[in-house]
């Protein structure tokens, strides 16, 4: 074989395996929506890695996999029980690998019902999720959802007349989640690839200032 053909094959099955990777990684993004909206939380868990954690915004920070199990079979059940619901609709992904690594940026559009008052809601989050490929799976394994808005009115929406809140079931959360919340002044990060927060109806630093906080 030549050199060349050699260089050709190589380089073939490398994009191959990009395709591939980016195509599993899809496939478990919607394996994990879906498990979501069936309510099988262990078919929801199943989706990260063994080290995995979850920056959830004004919902709180899981640091670890004991942490996801709570959130997703006490905090989770709750919002059930209590009368919400959920639609997910996941769109414009990119992704991208490097080797045993990927990150993946989604945006995210939820229709759902308010537990506390059963009126119709919507949600908008931007998803910046960090896999890595574990026992030959790719898995999550740092998870930030970044609210833009979050059980804003459905009639009003999400414009001035609009605003968002947190459901009361987040306040049986365990204290702790929120220490990395309350240390932000109550407001969530944002994104890496965040330039603007205007119009967000979710309290949230502004694109720079946590690099600034960490200076400090």
């Amino acid at each position: 074989m030549s050199d060349d053909l050699e260089k050709e094959l190589t380089l073939l099955r490398a994009r191959l395996r990009a395709l591939e990777d980016r195509e599993e990684i899809r496939q478990l993004t919607a394996e994990y929506m879906q498990a979501m909206h069936d309510t099988r939380w262990e078919d929801a868990l199943a989706c990260f890695s063994d080290d995995a954690c979850y920056d959830h915004g004004v919902l709180g920070y899981l640091p670890d996999k004991q942490a996801l199990r709570e959130f997703y079979t006490r905090f989770m059940p709750a919002f059930e029980g209590a009368g919400g619901w959920a639609f997910d609709v996941l769109a414009d992904p990119v992704i991208h690998t490097d080797g045993d690594a990927a990150t993946g940026r989604w945006l995210l559009l939820t229709l759902a019902t308010d537990p506390d008052g059963g009126e119709a809601t919507w949600s908008m989050s931007t998803l910046d999720y960090v896999y890595k490929r574990e026992r030959g799976r790719w898995k999550f394994h740092r998870n930030h959802c970044v609210h833009e808005h979050l059980l804003v009115p459905y009639a009003k929406g999400w414009g001035r007349s609009g605003a968002s809140r947190i459901p009361e079931a987040a306040k049986d959360a365990p204290p702790e989640h929120f220490a990395r919340l309350r240390a932000q002044g109550g407001k969530q990060r944002p994104g890496p690839l965040t330039r603007s927060i205007r119009g967000w109806s979710v309290p949230t630093l502004e694109p720079g200032e946590v690099e600034a906080r960490h200076r400090e």
